[in-house]
């Protein structure tokens, strides 16, 4: 084993070490919450329960905003175990956030060296964004994993003059492509393309298309796909095809369609919110990114051009759509990731810095020392203006953390001029305790705000099994938390109509309702014919209630028959 493999091995290892913690804690300790994570965790319950793997439902509607790919891998892990529950849910989740991770290492260890590709992937795996999905039901991290592995494949084929090792590889990374479609649609094929193009354009090797095999891509993409499009029209015809296909791609992309929709400029404020801490450091990774640098090899250099070419043109083209979603930016952290970890690098192994670099090296380090300092009274202030409890354990791990986050950080800044490596190390260090905090101590503390449980226990001890539980134009969060926690999928109601026809068809009737600053529920009590049976406040301005029919015989009773469930204090 030469040196640089043995160097390979031991930061490979040194992250595994890092992030199969990062990403395995925290993950049983909280409920779904709003607002991805009780649609996701019904729609995979709901294919598990069907075993139908290619049309994912919601309150068993077709739900075809996304490909299948991420609601069956939470099937299988729901099947795998016996039955859901959020103790579980978040599992594939985590695995392909795990995955991206040791895509990114081993991209950034090709291009650069295993230095580099070990701090590209710590980086990735501990900025905000990504760390939170990957403790989130959500399909992003699915998506950013294999766009990470497109690339990858992808780069071993450009760098390699090996004929069958291009073919295999271009193989691939199109699997791969293939993959990330059937997770998040057509995004999961244009963002590594256009990556790949606008690589081509600017290496000068426009020829390289050529050479790609796209033939073969084609042949893969239809060979995996079309099962999927012949089962969307064998179930749902020209509507299923219509709706996944214009509806959620061409409409949301266009604008047409209701969505999160933003100027162009959003991701601007958004990236450096999202890809914090490290977002610091984009102004000093970039300007060396775009520095010629004398003596460098190609393999870097063209490394570091693909890594540009797939920030910017995934960026603008995320831009130019109407939809928007921090989220969204999931596939960028992977580039910006390694030419922030190249910038590192340099640091480390040589005296880099100008005057004007020093300034945002030196936010960096104070960024997790003002964190950790702010910790313990920002959760006491949070207790006591939304009114949550503080468990005594919680409270406890937080004080340690806190502590351990402001210690890393005082000798980070120590060795901040001294010694490079022990800078950085100290400082990710610094990072991974405040991660640490929030999954141990901040995660719980805000279930008890967040958590559906208590509501949807109130559900199953105070509506008859026999009845029908209706919901009062409900939400995505509320067709998936009740059917999820219950096992009871809701009758929808969209008027006061409909309403009358369930009051005069049964004795009793059950309503449940996502309100928003009791705005629904005070129109529904207008109308005398419900009551307030159960009530539950979340977050800091919504409430989920439970709503009964008057019965004739006992008037228009007032308050809570059941009880009401405010915050803990």
């Amino acid at each position: 084993m030469t040196g640089t493999q043995k160097q390979s091995v031991f930061y490979l290892i040194l992250l595994l070490i890092t992030v199969i913690p990062l990403f395995s804690f925290g993950l049983a300790n909280h409920g779904l919450w709003t607002a991805d994570e009780p649609r996701v965790g019904e729609i995979g319950r709901e294919m598990a329960l069907s075993g139908n793997w290619a049309v994912p439902t919601l309150n068993r509607e077709p739900f075809l905003e996304q490909p299948p790919l991420y609601y069956a891998s939470l099937a299988a892990v729901f099947r795998a175990f016996g039955g859901a529950s959020d103790a579980i849910a978040r599992i594939p989740s985590a695995v392909f956030a795990f995955a991206g991770a040791i895509a990114l290492f081993f991209l950034g260890n090709l291009l650069f060296g295993p230095r580099t590709g070990f701090i590209s992937a710590l980086i990735m795996a501990t900025c905000g964004e990504y760390f939170r999905v990957a403790h989130w039901v959500i399909v992003d991290g699915a998506l950013t994993c294999f766009v990470i592995l497109s690339l990858v494949f992808f780069t071993i084929a450009y760098l390699s003059d090996k004929p069958a090792k291009r073919f295999i590889s271009y193989g691939l990374c199109y699997i791969s492509c293939t993959l990330a479609f059937y997770t998040k649609g057509f995004i999961g094929v244009v963002m590594p393309g256009l990556a790949i193009l606008v690589f081509l354009i600017f290496d000068r090797n426009l020829r390289e298309i050529l050479k790609m095999h796209l033939w073969l891509g084609v042949l893969v993409f239809l060979a995996m796909t079309l099962p999927w499009f012949l089962s969307l029209w064998h179930q749902g015809g020209g509507e299923y095809l219509r709706v996944f296909l214009i509806h959620n791609h061409l409409e949301r992309f266009a604008g047409g369609s209701t969505g999160h929709h933003q100027p162009f400029y959003y991701y601007l404020v958004q990236f450096p919110t999202a890809f914090l801490p490290w977002s610091i450091l984009i102004v000093p990774a970039l300007f060396r990114s775009f520095r010629k640098k004398d003596g460098e090899e190609d393999r870097a250099r063209k490394g570091t051009l693909l890594m540009l070419c797939w920030f910017i043109a995934g960026f603008i083209f995320l831009s130019a759509a109407s939809t928007k979603r921090a989220l969204y930016l999931m596939p960028l952290f992977a580039p910006i990731s390694l030419l922030t970890a190249a910038y590192i690098d340099a640091a480390i192994t040589g005296p880099v810095f100008r005057k004007w670099e020093k300034a945002f090296i030196y936010a960096f380090s104070l960024l997790p020392l003002i964190a950790g300092i702010a910790a313990i009274p920002a959760l006491v202030i949070a207790s006591r203006k939304y009114g949550f409890g503080l468990p005594a354990k919680e409270f406890v791990l937080t004080i340690l953390f806190s502590v351990v986050a402001v210690a890393l950080s005082v000798a980070a800044l120590w060795r901040r001029r001294e010694n490079m490596l022990k800078f950085w190390a100290f400082s990710s260090a610094s990072i991974l305790s405040l991660l640490f905090l929030g999954l141990f101590a901040a995660m719980p503390i805000l279930d008890q705000f967040k958590s559906f449980v208590p509501f949807c226990e109130a559900i199953e001890t105070s509506v008859p099994s026999s009845a029908t539980l209706y919901a009062w134009q409900p939400d995505e969060t509320l067709r998936g938390a009740v059917p999820f926690y219950t096992g009871w999928f809701l009758k929808e109601l969209d008027s006061t109509s409909q309403l009358d026809e369930a009051l005069q068809k049964e004795k009793a009737v059950f309503v449940v309702v996502r309100d928003k600053r009791k705005q629904t529920e005070g129109k529904l009590l207008s109308t005398g014919k419900l009551y307030v049976l159960f009530r539950q406040s979340m977050d800091t301005d919504r409430s989920l209630v439970i709503l009964k029919n008057v019965s004739p015989d006992r008037g228009s009773p007032v308050g809570n028959a059941v009880g009401e469930r405010n915050r803990p204090l």
